[in-house]
């Protein structure tokens, strides 16, 4: 019974985790806000893509982009200030 009980707390402890990485925000590490690619030319190259742009603001070093990406998906977009590549996105 006790080796079952451990096996299931490590089953548990192991969801949780994995849950708290999955609501991480993306990390982008782009350095002063000072050398960031403008916004109006990300929403620009977003829209020849085929996203509709809502808002664009920025969380721990990234853009953060939310509306409507490509396949018609709502969420949140993370983007690098300097490549403008993607990083994450979170579907609503």
């Amino acid at each position: 019974m006790r080796k079952q009980s451990r096996l299931v707390f490590m089953g548990i402890s192991c969801l949780l985790a994995s849950l708290a990485y999955a609501q991480s925000p993306a990390k982008c590490n782009s350095g002063p806000k000072s050398g960031w690619t403008a916004p109006d030319k990300l929403s620009k190259l977003l829209e020849t893509k085929g996203y509709k742009v809502r808002r664009i603001g920025d969380m721990a070093g990234c853009y953060v982009v939310v509306g409507t990406n490509e396949k018609g998906e709502d969420g949140e977009f993370f983007f690098h200030p300097l490549t403008l590549g993607i990083v994450a996105s979170r579907l609503r």
